[in-house]
């Protein structure tokens, strides 16, 4: 089964210095290793230009449909995200509490049609 890690933090968080680089070089590597590493990756700031498209069965007119926002305003945003092929949900649990993120992981398990 796939699971998503979704890493929320401070919206305002900064991308860290020299020794948390080096956390998530280790922690990449263990992932890869470990042969459940599927996809990763980080998301530029909500600041800089996310958008927020309104969707229906049969669409809208795209000027109508976009609004350029963040989906989630608040304190806490999604910064990065994990894609790990594993077993079951307690071992989604066990990888995501070895994330070295600042914040919260939201796990959840990706279904598939």
């Amino acid at each position: 089964m796939r699971y998503l890690m979704l890493m929320w933090a401070d919206a305002d968080a900064t991308s860290g210095d020299e020794s948390d680089f080096q956390a998530w070089a280790r922690f990449d590597a263990q992932v890869k290793a470990a042969g459940v590493f599927v996809l990763n990756g980080a998301l530029a700031p909500a600041s800089t230009g996310a958008c927020l498209v309104q969707t229906a069965i049969a669409g809208h007119a795209i000027d109508e449909a976009v609004e350029r926002r963040p989906f989630a305003e608040g304190r806490r945003q999604i910064q990065a995200f994990y894609i790990m092929d594993l077993p079951n949900m307690d071992a989604a649990l066990e990888w995501a509490n070895r994330l070295p993120t600042y914040g919260c992981v939201e796990v959840r398990e990706l279904l598939q049609f």
